[in-house]
């Protein structure tokens, strides 16, 4: 077998992931990605004002570090902060 059927088999096999971010359901065929990825690209809030937190069980583990990187599971539930104040009309 060649290197391209070997690539085109692992792409067949590569496992789709659900995740949640407040509700929001999510789907992606990667297994990682940095707290920033998630806040900007997948929630679309400023990472200026915005803490991204996942919630197991009754703890839930803040990530203040953009660049960390998240190793995606099945399932996962985040959860967002904002930083800045709530306007009060």
């Amino acid at each position: 077998m060649n290197a391209i059927n070997t690539e085109a088999k692992k792409d067949e096999k590569r496992q789709k992931i659900v995740f949640f971010i407040d509700k929001e359901k999510f789907t992606v065929d990667v297994d990682q990605l940095t707290v920033r990825q998630l806040i900007v690209d997948f929630a679309k809030e400023n990472p200026a004002t915005t803490i991204l937190g996942f919630k197991e069980g009754n703890q839930t583990k803040k990530f203040t570090n953009l660049d960390e990187v998240i190793r995606l599971k099945d399932g996962m539930h985040f959860v967002l902060f904002h930083t800045e104040p709530t306007p009060v009309s």
